[in-house]
């Protein structure tokens, strides 16, 4: 039959179904879940099944089974759950006692139920846990009731398959990854950098076994050995605030970069490094030294250097940063890039002094930026929630250079590291100096192009 002609010999059949159950059954609830668990024997039977010259006579059939099976489990119950439910759950077994009482499949029955939908889990912790009626759930859940009938049945249906499923978990589930830096390119939101985000375990080993193609909760559940449950709910944060994209009706893939480094890879990143500063840092050394003018030329070159080393050039796009960055809900708008901590691989020449740096960061509006890059050597001022401080610290300093900051406000600045007494310990450029110097720079840059462009070939 096909789908059409199996939905009509069912509404046709159902109500005597239902008389047959009612006078058959011990309660009205009973003979619901009996005409129910019929009517999707004999539907299923009816696609499936070649040759049934007489549906009604068939149907017959089915129902006196499904009425044996009540019979015969009508005074068993486990967990709340009456037997004939829990002939559909567990494996077949002559002793059905013996396996409500038996913690393992209890123990499984448990995470089962943990595997399925969230609203089939509802529906099947509400009726079977928490006693209630299919009506009451449908008007709790504000579902038909035929809705619920129906996932109820298949939800039995997928409990009884994973239940005679053996799941085996990957390595991640003993030896997680871990990620070693997250990174924020772009801007922050309210919430902070996205390492506030991607903030556990957990979700950093979400991110890493989706990152080449979609994953279903299930699919993530089974490789890591956690919970659908505690899955599905880190998931969707991470979904909703961009750090996940879903893919098709229940896949979700990662919305992040990720670098896997190798000892390989480190190795040509740390030459890439070294060759890179013998060609370029003794020429804008050199070139902003003559030209800079400063009380302290020292302090100032370590403040211009990474300024135009950062700032300075056009760098080929192929994608614009624009195209490739995700707005977040904290209104961030930034591309997430995080690395893994691989014990394995041989470090970066320069990772430990790398981790202790943050930025570079900036701030400000169409007359003023302010510019910061922390060193291991100087106080961390770029964290989770720097661009707040970062406007706090524009107005600090306009009202400084105005004369108009007040005294605890000078306080802060000093804390912050942008005072010394009544001396900025900053480097101020006008947008005239700051426009001559990056010439400079960029002269130097494009003259040796061609060799850097070389080193990154590799």
């Amino acid at each position: 039959m096909n789908h059409t002609q199996a939905e009509q010999t069912i509404m046709r059949l159902m109500k005597p179904i239902y008389g047959f159950a009612r006078n058959r059954c011990a309660s009205l609830q009973d003979a619901e879940d009996v005409t129910q668990e019929i009517c999707m024997k004999l539907y299923r039977a009816l696609l499936v099944k070649d040759g049934i010259t007489d549906p009604d006579k068939f149907a017959w059939t089915i129902a006196h089974n499904v009425l044996a099976n009540y019979y015969r489990g009508r005074s068993r119950h486990g967990i709340n759950v009456p037997i004939h439910d829990l002939d559909e759950i567990l494996p077949d077994d002559d002793d059905f006692t013996a396996q409500i009482e038996d913690a393992e499949t209890l123990e499984r029955l448990h995470r089962e139920i943990a595997y399925l939908s969230k609203t089939r889990r509802r529906i099947v912790i509400m009726h079977y846990f928490e006693g209630k009626r299919q009506q009451e759930i449908a008007d709790a859940l504000g579902l038909p009731l035929g809705t619920v009938k129906w996932y109820l049945s298949e939800a039995k249906n997928e409990l009884k398959k994973g239940m005679e499923t053996m799941r085996t978990n990957s390595e991640l589930k003993f030896n997680p990854i871990e990620f070693s830096m997250i990174g924020t390119n772009g801007s922050a939101g309210y919430m902070g950098q996205n390492g506030v985000y991607v903030r556990s375990a957990l979700a950093q080993n979400i991110l890493y076994l989706t990152r080449n193609e979609s994953m279903t909760i299930n699919e993530i559940a089974d490789t890591l050995g956690v919970s659908p449950v505690f899955i599905e709910s880190e998931t969707e944060f991470l979904e909703e605030n961009g750090f996940m994209l879903k893919r098709g009706k229940d896949g979700y893939i990662a919305n992040i970069l990720l670098n896997i480094p190798t000892t390989e890879s480190n190795r040509l990143q740390s030459e890439m490094y070294d060759k890179a500063a013998d060609i370029f840092a003794p020429e804008i050394f050199g070139a902003l030294a003559e030209t800079v003018k400063a009380d302290d030329l020292n302090f100032a070159l370590w403040a211009l250097v990474p300024y135009f080393t950062a700032r300075s050039g056009k760098p080929e796009i192929k994608v614009t940063f624009e195209e490739a960055a995700t707005i977040r809900p904290d209104g961030g708008v930034n591309i997430c890039s995080c690395s893994i901590n691989n014990p394995d691989a041989e470090p970066l020449k320069y990772s430990e002094s790398m981790k202790k740096m943050g930025g570079p960061s900036w701030n400000g509006d169409e007359n003023f930026l302010l510019w910061l890059i922390d060193t291991e050597w100087g106080g961390c001022r770029v964290g989770n929630y720097h661009p707040d401080l970062m406007n706090r610290d524009t107005v600090s300093l306009k009202a400084f250079i105005a004369g108009t900051i007040s005294e605890d406000e000078k306080i802060r600045m000093a804390e912050r590291g942008f005072l010394s007494g009544d001396k900025l310990s900053i480097v101020r450029l006008d947008h005239a100096e700051e426009n001559r110097l990056r010439g400079f720079v960029n002269v130097i840059r494009e003259k040796h192009q061609k060799e850097f462009n070389e080193l990154k070939s590799e």
